[in-house]
C-alpha cells in the first residue's frame, strides 16, 4: 500500500502560507517505464502495449514513447497479471476503414 502527496506553491512577498497535507491510501495502480536500445539511448517511437495475463490475454492500452523514451500506463488495477510487449521498426501501421452494416 502506497501514499502520494505532491503539490507547488509560489508564496508572494510577505506572505504566509499555512497548509494541512492529508495523504489517502491509493487503491489504483501505475506503471510507466523508459525504452532503451543496447547502448542505453533512450528510443522513440517505439509502440508500447500493455495486456491482461491469463488464458486469454487481453489488449487494455497502447502508447508510443515519447522523445525520451519514456511510457506510462494508469490507472490499472492492482493484484492482476499484466504484459507488456514493445516493438519498434518491426510493426507496420496502416488505416483501416470499417463499414457497419
Amino acid at each position: 500500500m502506497s501514499s502520494v502527496a505532491k503539490f507547488y506553491f509560489k508564496p508572494a512577498e510577505g506572505e504566509h502560507i499555512e497548509t494541512t497535507v492529508k495523504i489517502e491510501q491509493e487503491k489504483a495502480a501505475a506503471v510507466c517505464g523508459t525504452v532503451i536500445d543496447r547502448s542505453g539511448t533512450p528510443v522513440d517511437g517505439a509502440l508500447v502495449l500493455l495486456f491482461r495475463s491469463g488464458q486469454e490475454k487481453k489488449l487494455i492500452d497502447r502508447q508510443f514513447t515519447d522523445d525520451e523514451g519514456q511510457f506510462y500506463f494508469g490507472p490499472i488495477e492492482g493484484n492482476i497479471l499484466y504484459l507488456i510487449k514493445v516493438y519498434k521498426n518491426s510493426v507496420k501501421i496502416r488505416e483501416l476503414e470499417i463499414v457497419a452494416d
